[in-house]
């Protein structure tokens, strides 16, 4: 008599989200589908000492050496990613039709907020002020760095962390990376 087969269980994978910094300045979102999160962070370790993660755009952080795994968590409802990791492969994104509409409040900037306009384009950039002294402590005051107050932007520095601004309910919310802009 033949004995019974017992389909074996398969564990329970789950998505994580992976940090990956490329340096202290540039860090990227990573889902990751594992057991554990140590699973997650491992996979994403694993695939980047293997160099194949050339194709994440990362956004602005610190200024470390990497690239590297940086933090590991469970997925939330509203994370957005670069890339997907299943059993070990990425997945290619596929291009999703954008919608200009805010998340939050999904106001669709059909007519004016009542805080004018509709949605702004935010971006990071870098400034410079002159250093003009360190003053010395005095009785009840700390030592004190003396700024110049102008400021200059350095024009070779890029923007950087594009976002859009809900005029209606004044939240930020990502632009989608595969959306290309064009300034007129």
């Amino acid at each position: 008599m033949a004995k019974p087969t017992r389909k074996r269980r398969q564990p329970t994978q789950k998505p994580f989200i992976v940090g990956v910094a490329n340096d202290l300045s540039e860090y990227a979102s990573v889902r990751v589908f594992a057991e554990s999160a140590s699973d997650a962070e491992d996979t994403i370790s694993e695939i980047l000492h293997r160099g194949e993660l050339t194709m994440l755009e990362f956004e602005r952080g610190d200024d470390r050496e990497g690239p590297y795994t940086c933090d590991v968590r469970e997925e939330e409802s509203d994370d957005q990613v670069e890339i997907t990791i299943r059993d070990g492969q990425i997945i290619q994104p596929k291009p999703q039709a954008f919608k200009l509409q805010c998340p939050h409040c999904e106001y669709d900037g059909k007519e004016p907020s009542e805080h004018g306009g509709t949605f702004r384009l935010l971006s990071d950039t870098t400034i410079w002020r002159e250093i003009v002294r360190v003053r010395p402590a005095k009785k009840s005051q700390p030592r004190t760095l003396i700024v110049e107050g102008l400021s200059d932007k350095y024009d070779e520095d890029p923007e950087k962390n594009d976002r859009l601004e809900c005029r209606a309910c004044l939240k930020e919310f990502h632009l989608p990376k595969t959306l290309p802009v064009d300034y007129i």
